[in-house]
């Protein structure tokens, strides 16, 4: 009888889920779903018999489904085991991309993938709300959040992680890791000359890199042709920089209003590459206009927004923390993939948050849907002022 009130107690407790910040997710998730269908479909080769027809979009709800279920679960999760078994989870994340390292698969040239099956899985994004949890637990429980040493173990946490998935490499997942360690550094108190100075140190290491040829090839290329679409040209329009000028094509011929669902060109004509993935908002732009753009864009903010409303009412450290690593998150990585697929920074492997094709990516996003949604409904009380 126990057993059951004790579940019965956790089960009430999703009434008070946030809905303000879950519908929004919904239905990013949902419109992913449907343009990946539009992306993937090719409905006009489709009708010519040159493809076949692909199931994308139903593998997309089927993890959008164990997604949903998944950010429940992390919801439900007493509140305080969370802040105690910090390192749990950071082992966990070092577990995983150990494994990542030893049993991965390559594909697109980094070892990024473990198989099961017809199914992969990529660690290094499940690695984002792990990483936030072990750096939120961390910060809660140290005073002396500006010191020299504080800082050094927060730089020591995000590089246990940033190393194996540099090793991948991960390009893409390393940049996002940046601003999230930053922002929760900031909220906890850091010292901003710190700040300032890794800041600086991470913006002169890509330039460095190039300048002395320490990048791989395919990632020198890609700088390279970055470097020539300044210019309004861009390079090597049949080879690797093939990708960016149908990008590019895709988003600038969208219009006001765009060209109608399932009419894109540069998708259904199978010009642009990797367009359900992470040129999914090339797709979204080309067929829905400024106008689909600017509405897509006010759902992720307002999400975010929201979760951020959560980090203000909130006092206790742990929860303020978790919900601005989140919420840095969702718009490092999507100001990240928005601005690969517009041509205005590198290319470089991202998804769309709860928009793009990738099962490991959308888990990824409803674990940390879970964390905040964990924050909402199980506020833990303090006493006193506020830590910071």
């Amino acid at each position: 009888m126990r057993i059951r009130q004790r579940i019965r107690n956790r089960v009430s407790l999703l009434r008070s889920l946030p809905l303000a910040v879950i519908l929004p997710a919904l239905l990013l998730v949902g419109a992913g779903i449907a343009f990946i269908y539009s992306a993937s479909s090719d409905f006009e080769l489709l009708e010519q018999g040159m493809v076949e027809a692909r199931d994308f979009h139903v593998r997309q709800a089927a993890f959008a489904i164990l997604g949903f279920m998944l950010m429940l679960v992390v919801a439900l999760l007493p509140a305080r085991w969370l802040t105690t078994h910090w390192y749990a989870f950071l082992a966990l994340g070092l577990l995983m991309l150990g494994a990542v390292l030893v049993f991965g698969r390559t594909v697109n040239g980094a070892k990024s993938w473990i198989m099961f099956g017809p199914f992969g899985l990529q660690p290094s994004e499940l690695c984002k709300p792990l990483l936030i949890v072990a750096l939120a637990g961390y910060l809660r429980y140290h005073q002396s959040v500006d010191s020299l040493g504080a800082f050094g173990a927060c730089l020591g946490i995000c590089g246990a992680f940033l190393l194996p998935i540099m090793l991948q490499p991960d390009l893409g997942t390393a940049l996002v890791f940046m601003p999230v360690v930053a922002a929760m550094v900031w909220t906890a108190g850091g010292n901003r000359v710190y700040l300032g100075s890794l800041a600086a140190i991470g913006l002169s290491v890509i330039p460095a890199a190039y300048l002395t040829g320490m990048l791989k090839d395919h990632q020198m290329k890609r700088i390279d042709i970055y470097l020539s679409s300044l210019s309004g040209e861009v390079a090597d329009r049949s080879g690797d920089g093939y990708q960016v000028m149908q990008s590019m094509t895709a988003v600038g011929s969208g219009g006001l209003t765009g060209e109608g669902f399932g009419a894109g060109t540069q998708s259904q004509l199978a010009f642009l590459p990797e367009r359900h993935n992470d040129f999914i908002f090339a797709v979204i732009s080309q067929e829905t206009g400024l106008i689909g753009v600017a509405v897509f864009f006010a759902i992720m903010f307002f999400m975010i927004t929201r979760i951020m409303r959560l980090g203000y009412d909130t006092r206790e450290p742990f929860a303020r923390l978790v919900v601005v690593g989140v919420a840095t998150l969702f718009f490092a990585q999507a100001a990240i993939n928005v601005g690969v697929v517009s041509g205005f920074i590198p290319v470089t492997g991202i998804t769309l948050p709860l928009v793009s094709y990738g099962g490991s990516s959308l888990l990824s996003g409803f674990a940390s849907l879970g964390l905040v949604s964990n924050v909402a409904i199980q506020p833990i009380r303090v006493m006193g002022k506020a830590t910071f």
